[in-house]
């Protein structure tokens, strides 16, 4: 009997470079007692970068025996397309972050698996993270990420405006806002104070446009499954009330429809605006700015139950042609040393933290208002998963366009579904191309 198989790229990339780094390896084995060099990736700049900086040096104090080779990508898709090569390639890094709605692509074979026997060993175990993101980053049963965060988007509020506007609840916090018409007519009121907008939203940006979309989209019940080869499966009604939701925010007054992701932080710490939209990576801008401001959960728009998108900072292991033991075992011990250490990746950055012996920790819960949002973690909704979609994708650029055009009204909410609906059947039957 004659066993067939098709030889994909990547396993060719894979095999190629295995035998190459496996020659290698045998004339230069290192011996017991020297140093480990540990070759870590990641895409943080700004003020997350200089976070990440303080989490790795907390690691190199505890492990001075290894030698970490910290290297900083440019966020988005050079950062993922390089690690996909390397991966395929057999020389990726020892270890490197990843968002947890990218592990569609990565996860099957251009990573490996976390050996939960050896997380235990360190004290972690899967019952300490938050279940709606375990259910992503287990593919197959396998754990393929290590989750450090959960970034849902947030909502940031003026207090000093909300109050003038009588937005404020007695103790002094936001009075929960229940459904879509509460929100724009609390972005109105808001509006009426700064005398620019209520709500500052970076309606021009993929990213923040795209995240009050999904959010919408999925408490309206919308469910989406990219099938290869297609057509897409989608709920256009609920896209369509997604998009109307957006059409009616970016009215000129509750919104502007002409922000972008550098103006809409802006003119929410310039005191233009009384709520932003956004990841709670924008607390550093609104604390910089010296603001009166607090945060809280994206509240439930329509039903009951606030599902927000969200996705997650974490830790993979890339695949190698050749696994060096100390290396793998160093990778493991820092990975867990950063999820360890994250309160300060929490209070600078605004994160949740993933691991639950520091989001209940008394003094995670004493940060504000970084931690008033954290039972978002429950509730979070990843990207539909396809091998473009998740943070920094195709499928977020594009979409953003549709969603442009029905904010900026060259499209009314049922063209602009139909748009990226059918952008989405013509991306399918491209077919996947890893």
């Amino acid at each position: 009997m004659t066993t067939s198989y098709r030889l994909s790229r990547r396993t060719l990339l894979r095999a190629t470079a295995a035998a190459g780094g496996a020659a290698l390896l045998s004339s230069c084995a290192r011996g017991s007692g020297e140093a480990v060099d540990l070759a870590y990736w990641n895409f943080f700049g700004g003020s997350d970068g200089k976070l990440m900086v303080e989490l790795v040096n907390r690691f190199r104090a505890e492990a001075p025996n290894v030698r970490v080779i910290d290297t900083t990508l440019m966020w988005g898709p050079p950062y993922y397309t390089k690690l996909a090569m390397a991966c395929a390639g057999g020389r990726a890094p020892d270890l490197a972050t990843m968002h947890g709605s990218r592990l569609s692509t990565f996860g099957r074979d251009l990573l490996d698996e976390w050996d939960l026997d050896e997380l235990a060993a360190r004290g972690v175990s899967l019952d300490e993270f938050p279940q709606p993101v375990l259910d992503r980053v287990l593919v197959d049963g396998r754990l393929m990420a290590l989750p450090l965060d959960t970034h849902p988007l947030v909502l940031y509020y003026n207090t000093d405006i909300c109050e003038k506007a009588g937005l404020l609840a007695p103790d002094g916090t936001l009075a929960p806002i229940h459904g879509a018409e509460q929100m724009l007519d609390a972005g109105r009121r808001a509006a009426e104070v700064t005398g620019a907008i209520g709500i500052a939203l970076g309606s021009l940006h993929e990213a923040h446009i795209w995240m009050p979309f999904w959010s919408a989209y999925r408490q309206l019940g919308g469910q989406m499954r990219l099938p290869d080869g297609g057509p897409a499966e989608v709920d256009r009604d609920a896209m369509v009330g997604a998009m109307t939701f957006l059409r009616d925010l970016c009215d000129g007054t509750i919104c502007s429809p002409s922000l972008d992701g550098q103006s809409s932080p802006a003119a929410f710490a310039s005191q233009q605006a009384g709520f932003l939209f956004v990841g709670p990576w924008e607390v550093t801008s609104a604390r910089t700015a010296g603001i009166p401001f607090s945060m809280t959960q994206f509240p439930a728009l329509f039903g009951d139950t606030p599902y927000v998108r969200a996705d997650s900072h974490s830790f993979v292991l890339p695949a190698q042609a050749q696994v060096d033991p100390a290396a793998r075992s160093a990778a493991y011990d820092m990975a867990v040393s950063m999820l360890r250490n994250s309160l300060a990746w929490a209070a600078g950055g605004g994160h949740i933290p993933a691991l639950s012996a520091v989001a209940d920790s008394p003094e995670y819960l004493a940060e504000k208002p970084v931690s008033n949002y954290r039972e978002a973690a429950q509730v979070v909704e990843f990207d539909p998963e396809a091998y473009f979609s998740g943070s920094g994708s195709t499928l977020m650029a594009r979409a953003g366009q549709s969603l442009q055009g029905v904010t900026g009204r060259s499209l009314t909410p049922e063209q602009g579904a139909d748009d990226l609906i059918g952008w989405l059947d013509d991306q399918l039957t491209l077919g996947n191309p890893l």
